[in-house]
């Protein structure tokens, strides 16, 4: 007998097999959908660690969970490998140039967190740089009297004839970009009205050198500041008078607020000069500083104020310089320009070693936003197979790979030291790296931790080797100091070198009896027992010799130094003969395979030598890199290598030097969000399983029914 269908509260058949079996599935997919993107886009705005070159943090630590995933985190920030002088930002913080040595310009667009170089088209230092306000038209000045000049935002420079061979320190335009003034070395002052097309001399009845100008923006009013010096004019330049001050005083930077009448003049020792009178009296204010004050800024308000000096020093006001306070700029670098938006929140700082720093908060948190002196690499270390190497640098600086180089990790040095040499054991665990002040760092754990080890001198220690074994080692240094261990570097003991010369790098031949070491005006010493007596051998030159390295037969040896010097012996050191490297460059480094036929110098503004037969003939490999390269090691095969230097640089081949390459950054979501990802998509699977197994179980149930 047939049962009748079971039927709902409304008296119908029961509507549970007639579902639609994708609108609950579809729904939890695209709620777990539009929560991933939340997510992503929380994680893509997410900033890194404000510093690139801090330690990697723990594993599964707070930190590790919630900082974003980079690469090659050292490589995130512009390294930049001059001294920068000038810097100056549009009004709506995006916008900005910096320039220095070398004929660098750098420009931003996004406030600084990226910065491009533009092509100036020279090699000459450029000491300031100014724009109009609507950021396309342009001008930098410099040595040899330089003025460039761009009309379409720094895409282009041209040079301008300035009529001048002297040193141009400052310059200033009004905001319609007609009338500008540059000065410079022995008074000079240059003047022009038609946007920088020309330019006239006007006088300053000065002969000291003027390091900054300012102007108001009716270009009537400006004051030029220097050596014992603040010059004033009411008439745009055509006459110019000298203002009173008190004392010897290098005056660096000028500023004025908009209506002339409050001014502010910083210099040496701390120099902090205040007007309100539009200069007719300058005051002395206290800054609780003695550092040299390159320069200054203040906001809109004229009560906070900036300024930047000698050692990373940053000073501030919010009294119109009533008092000054010190903040943290987080840089010993000498910041030669600062800057800020009218508002005075968002900032700029610019100085020595390619420093560039922004802040957000007046300054009372400020980020570098290039990588600075502290990408300076001067050694490293790679191990035989080529995967494991370590890198040592500027501010105890470490960095480590163990896939060959293609990533690196920084590890924590606990020294705030300049490194300039590394060497490990043959077991790769042991290490040393040695430094300035006498510096000494061991580690035990193929370089994961490191502790100090006490040297016994405060000279700086240029170079450090080992055995093989990790017991005997030498390290040498400034004035001649040479220091030996036995005991793995528990204890240093001095040897007489018998010289006084700056010793740069040292050599030792397995047994540990034979050493070389080289150094300033063409010293070589050598050793035939371990260092405890020392020789002089005849080098032949004056040049400074930086590095040398033997073949396995330590017969045949290699040192290079200054103005491409490359010598050569094959006896052990008693002769050494002069190489022709066709090189000009200052070299750093040299490294040989073991037998002695290949081999590889790197040096100035990125220069790497090759030769293939034991280096009676060297040949140019082209690096890819303008950088000063310190250091430079292959493995046995003499077909993978690298090489590393200043800006941060890390290069490696695996052809044997014919192509170069650089490790990349990148950047991902940190941890957390792979984390919240895969419990929402667990949560939208379990979501979805039970109602399945509903509408299976009901599909099979109504299945089951016998037909009416």
């Amino acid at each position: 007998m047939s049962q009748p269908a079971r039927s709902g509260s409304d008296g119908n058949p029961e509507r549970s097999v007639h579902f639609r079996p994708l609108a609950w599935p579809v729904g939890i997919a695209a709620a777990a959908a539009a929560i991933l993107v939340v997510l992503g886009l929380i994680a893509r705005m997410q900033e890194p660690t404000s510093d690139p070159f801090a330690a990697e943090p723990r594993l599964f630590s707070r930190v590790w969970l919630t900082q974003p995933i980079e690469r090659n985190r050292f490589a995130r920030h512009l390294s930049v490998g001059s001294n920068l002088l000038g810097l100056t930002f549009m009004s709506d913080g995006q916008r900005g140039w910096a320039v220095g040595e070398n004929g660098t310009i750098l420009s931003t667009r996004d406030g600084g967190n990226s910065w491009q170089a533009q092509s100036s088209g020279t090699l000459s230092w450029l000491s300031a740089v100014t724009f109009t306000s609507d950021g396309q038209r342009g001008w930098a000045v410099g040595e040899n009297g330089t003025i460039l000049s761009t009309r379409d935002g720094g895409n282009s420079w041209q040079t301008r004839w300035s009529g001048s061979e002297r040193l141009l320190r400052a310059v200033t335009f009004t905001s319609d970009g007609q009338r500008g003034w540059a000065v410079g070395e022995n008074g000079t002052i240059l003047g022009t009205r038609d946007g920088g097309d020309s330019w006239q001399a006007q006088e300053s009845g000065s002969e000291n050198e003027l390091l900054a100008v300012t102007f108001t923006s009716d270009g009537q009013r400006g004051w030029a500041v220097g050596f014992s010096t603040i010059l004033s004019t009411r008439d745009g330049g055509n006459s110019w008078q000298a203002q009173s001050i008190d004392g010897e005083r290098i005056l660096f930077g000028v500023t004025f607020t908009g209506d002339g009448q409050r001014g502010w003049a910083v210099g040496n020792k701390g120099t902090i000069l205040n007007t309100r009178d539009e200069g007719k009296s300058w005051q002395a204010q206290e800054s609780g500083s003695k550092s040299w004050l390159y320069a200054v800024t203040f906001a809109s308000d004229g009560q906070r104020g900036w300024a930047s000096g000698a050692d990373g020093t940053m000073l501030h006001t919010r009294d119109g310089g009533k008092s000054w306070q010190a903040q943290s700029s987080g840089s010993k670098s000498g910041l030669r320009a600062v800057i800020f938006t009218s508002d005075g929140q968002r900032g700029w700082a610019v100085g020595s070693y390619g420093t560039i720093l922004g802040t957000r908060d007046e300054g009372n948190s400020w980020q570098a936003q290039s990588s600075g002196s502290k990408s300076w690499l001067h050694a490293m270390t790679f191990s035989r197979g080529g995967q494991r190497g370590r890198a040592v640098g500027v501010g105890g600086i470490i960095l480590s790979t163990r896939d060959g180089g293609d990533s690196w990790q920084t590890r924590s040095s606990g020294s705030e030291s300049w490194l300039h040499a590394m060497t490990f054991s043959r077991d790769g665990q042991r290490g040393w790296a040695v430094g300035d002040g006498g510096t000494i760092l061991s580690t035990r754990d193929e370089g994961n931790s490191w502790q100090a080890q006490t040297s016994g001198t405060k000279r700086g220690l240029s170079a450090v080797t080992f055995t093989s074994d990790g017991q005997r080692g030498w390290a040498v240094g400034y004035h001649g100091t040479i220091l030996s261990t036995r005991d793995e570097g528990n204890s240093w003991q001095a040897q007489t070198s018998g010289s006084e010369s700056w010793l740069y790098a040292v050599s030792f031949a397995t047994d540990g009896q034979r050493g070389w070491v080289v150094g300033s005006e063409g010293t070589i010493l050598s050793t035939r027992d371990e260092g405890n007596s020392w020789q002089a051998q005849a080098s032949g030159t004056k040049s400074w010799l930086y590095a040398v390295t033997f073949a396995s037969d330590w017969q045949r040896g290699w040192a290079v130094g200054t103005d491409g010097t490359i010598l050569g012996t094959r006896d052990g050191g008693n002769i050494w003969k002069a190489q022709a490297s066709g090189s000009k460059s200052k070299l750093w480094a040299v490294t040989f395979t073991s037998d002695g036929q290949r081999g590889w110098a790197v040096g100035g503004r990125g220069t790497i030598l090759n030769t293939r037969d034991g280096g009676n003939t060297w040949q140019a490999q082209a690096s890819g890199s303008t950088a000063e390269l310190h250091a430079v090691t292959f493995t046995t095969d003499g077909k993978r290598g690298w090489t590393v230097g200043h800006d941060g640089t890390i290069l490696s081949t695996r052809n044997g030097g014919r192509t170069w390459v650089a490790p990349t950054y990148a950047r991902f979501p940190a941890p957390w969000f792979y984390a919240a990802a895969f419990l929402v998509l667990g949560a939208a699977i379990a979501g979805t399983l039970p109602r399945r197994i509903r509408q299976s179980h009901a599909q099979h149930r109504h299945a089951e029914l016998p037909e009416s």
